[in-house]
């Protein structure tokens, strides 16, 4: 099973791409994936939030531990997290510059014929060379 993704970086000028990922894939493997996408390195600290209908902000999804007492969700499949249409989770990339990424779970289905993990649909905008120093709402971007 496959899973369709629009994710959406927190920039003023639209920066997005739609994947389609195999819903098997860790949620570490995701992480990677996204910020890889995204032009980033993958070796600065990220995690993953919940979150309402509205993109609030809600609990934190840890894929590294941070202190003892941290339970990690390093080696659960995404498909553990999304669902159905529309849910939507939160990722955060570098806490030094707080990239943020906004990610909605579009369709699910059987769309990869070969052993690709995942693949790029659609890719629009370049990201920024600098972090956003005002983060701004998502709904003024998809009203």
């Amino acid at each position: 099973m496959h899973l369709k993704f629009r994710i959406i970086l927190n920039v003023e000028e639209d920066v997005l791409r739609d994947i389609v990922i195999d819903s098997s894939t860790s949620l570490f493997e995701f992480s990677q994936i996204i910020s890889t996408e995204f032009g980033f390195d993958s070796h600065e600290i990220s995690t993953f939030h919940n979150t309402d209908d509205n993109w609030e902000q809600l609990d934190e999804i840890k894929i590294f531990k941070i202190d003892d007492k941290d339970e990690i969700m390093d080696n659960i499949p995404i498909s553990n997290f999304f669902i159905s249409k529309n849910d939507k989770l939160i990722f955060i990339y570098d806490f030094l510059n707080y990239w943020t990424f906004f990610i909605e779970l579009y369709e699910v289905g059987d769309f990869i014929t070969d052993n690709s993990k995942y693949f790029i649909i659609n890719s629009i905008g370049k990201v920024p060379k600098e972090p956003p120093t005002n983060i701004f709402n998502i709904s003024d971007k998809i009203d």
